[in-house]
């Protein structure tokens, strides 16, 4: 019930609508007892008027019955015969105006809802640090923002609007079949619990699948996500046999949780017609008694049977909405578990807004670690003045990204400080600390969008000249004109239509263009051959001058004109010094250097 209460939370927004939705739906319900009611007179008085006469003289004086059947009969007959004909008309009208209002408002309602609900919930997501991404895949984020919310999205607009509905005329039916009798529909009912006790049950099972089934499609784009982004390697190892016994395996796995709730769904619908047919045959032997001794006359017996029939098939329905319900339900709770995970990297009360950089980064006994009990980094200290280049270095492993990502507060640190012209990057507001600082990495990140946009992200208001000339400054500008719209040209997925060394000189033109004092590359030349290396050094060395530079790298010939290289082993510094220096000492960095030289040589 803790999932029902909160989506109906989302409902207050639209609470005019849905209040609307809700009386319309009342109206509905009317109408459709209403229509049943009017059965009673076309049976008694318009299609049979002499079974209706002989009921009426039989309670009439012997003198008045001559009176009645000359003068009053016919005459009466023709009212009712317009008077029903009307009727029905009219009910009819009012209940599909009132319906199809109301299922209008009801799904406005409910589509807004999710909107509202798909919207938090990805802005909830993509506010987590960088940590939480690395422990969820991919595939299953996607899945809770795609497949989950579509589930909710049936529970609160169709399956909302199905539930008004049926209700709204399954209790017009019921005071209609106790207007008539009431004793027949106490005994008529006395089969329900035999209907909504395994209903009940069969919801709940059928909630449970549901939950493993959103599982399995999670794992489903899971599989297709790192299928259609690892494809160069799929096809270079002709691996794609093997993914696809991979698919299949993941979609048998989701068929087979699927068929269990399908099994126990189709369960309903045969158990209630069994109930029902045995309610109606003991209904006939009842009514042949009553009409026989007058008790009931037909036109009654037929309304009653008429709004007995019509209660089944809300009731078969509301069965079905309780299942899709339960099957949203399931879906929910991923998404309230994604909702209710606290943002582990915020602003802390009373943040402060952090000033131009002027002066140093400061590491002070800084330790982190991405599981409790295994540090990565440990007792570091390091300070890093404003214009220094500064060159991390070290086995892989070693930490060096993971230091640098906790300048930008990628991560908290475990312990210790790191701090920025004195101020805890934990105590500034996290947009002005990251305003400050530009980052080139290895994976270069482009978005399937025009050049322009990519260089002036999240700097909307730039001009198309000053992309232009972040662009010359990065060595990119003469490849970029050569396209065929120019800045205008949308670059694919990923940036896949440009070359490496071009998707990076982008990456450079980008950080020129957000102009930070602050620059941290990452491994940026690692994956390029010669001529594209030597571009992009060029470019990066048009991005540094005048900036604090951290840089990681695995090549030593990329730092050797660092004013200090800090040597990183098993998360902590072993050595810090010049190239020179270090060469010299015989430490880890002459060993490290001693090995790629030795690499480089035929």
């Amino acid at each position: 019930m803790t999932q029902v209460r909160r989506l109906l939370g989302y409902i207050k927004p639209y609470t005019p609508r849905f209040i609307g939705a809700f009386l319309l739906m009342a109206l509905v319900g009317a109408c459709e007892a209403l229509m049943a009611l009017l059965i009673r007179p076309v049976f008694d008085a318009v299609l049979a008027p002499g079974a209706f006469s002989q009921v009426v003289l039989f309670s009439l004086p012997l003198s008045h019955r001559r009176i009645y059947l000359e003068d009053l009969v016919p005459h009466r007959f023709h009212n009712i015969w317009t008077v029903v004909a009307v009727a029905i008309i009219g009910v009819t009208l009012i209940k599909g105006v009132a319906e199809f209002l109301a299922t209008y408002f009801i799904n406005y309602v409910g589509h807004s809802v999710v909107r509202d609900l798909r919207n938090l919930l990805y802005s909830r997501i993509i506010e987590q640090s960088v940590a939480f991404f690395s422990r969820h895949p991919t595939g299953r984020l996607m899945s809770s923002v795609t497949n989950d919310i579509e589930k909710v999205q049936s529970a609160v607009s169709q399956v909302a609007a199905d539930s008004l509905r049926e209700s709204f005329t399954l209790m017009g039916l019921l005071g209609v079949i106790f207007y008539l009798d009431w004793k027949l529909a106490l005994v008529s009912l006395l089969l329900v619990p035999f209907v909504v006790l395994p209903s009940s049950k069969i919801g709940q099972y059928i909630r449970i699948s549901s939950r493993h089934s959103q599982d399995k499609m999670a794992e489903i784009s899971h599989v297709l996500q790192e299928t259609f982004t690892g494809i160069r390697i799929v096809k270079a190892f002709s691996m794609e046999l093997f993914e696809v016994m991979k698919f299949r395996a993941a979609t048998k796995r989701l068929l087979k949780i699927n068929l269990r709730w399908v099994k126990a769904q189709a369960l309903t619908g045969p158990l209630m017609e069994l109930l029902g047919a045995i309610t109606i045959a003991g209904l006939l032997l009842y009514a042949r008694n009553q009409i026989l001794h007058h008790s009931q006359t037909t036109g009654g017996f037929v309304a009653f049977l008429y709004a007995l029939i019509k209660m089944y098939e809300p009731i078969k329905r509301l069965t079905g909405v309780n299942n899709a319900f339960q099957q949203a339900v399931g879906a929910s709770e991923q998404v309230f578990n994604y909702l209710d995970l606290p943002a582990e990297v915020t602003d802390r009360p009373g943040a402060v807004t952090l000033g131009p950089f002027r002066e140093a980064i400061v590491f002070e006994h800084v330790e982190f670690e991405y599981e409790p009990g295994k540090p990565l980094l440990r007792d570091i200290n390091l300070r890093i003045r404003k214009g220094e280049v500064v060159a991390i270095v070290g086995p892989s492993g070693a930490g060096k990204t993971t230091l640098a990502n906790l300048i930008p507060r990628f991560f908290d640190v475990t312990a210790g400080h790191i701090l920025i012209d004195g101020h805890d990057v934990r105590d500034v507001k996290l947009d002005s600390l990251r305003a400050q600082i530009g980052m080139v990495t290895q994976e270069t990140i482009l978005f399937d969008d025009t050049v322009f946009n990519n260089i002036a992200y999240g700097q909307t208001r730039r001009t198309l000249r000053e992309v232009e000339d972040a662009a010359r400054a990065a060595l990119a500008h003469d490849f970029i004109v050569e396209m065929p719209l120019g800045y205008q040209t949308l670059i694919g997925e990923r940036g896949q239509r440009l070359s490496g060394g071009q998707r990076q000189r982008i990456a450079i033109a980008r950080a020129l263009l957000k102009n930070p004092p602050l620059l941290i590359l990452d491994e940026a030349t690692s994956e390029l051959d010669a001529e594209s290396e030597l571009l992009v050094q060029k470019a990066l060395s048009n991005l540094m001058a005048g900036r604090t530079v951290l840089v990681i790298a695995h090549r030593l010939s990329t730092v050797r004109r660092a004013d200090r290289i800090v040597v990183l082993d098993r998360g902590t510094i072993c050595e810090m010094g010049t190239h020179e220096d270090l060469v010299a000492r015989g430490g880890i960095y002459q060993r490290l250097h001693d090995l790629q030289f030795a690499n480089a040589e035929p």
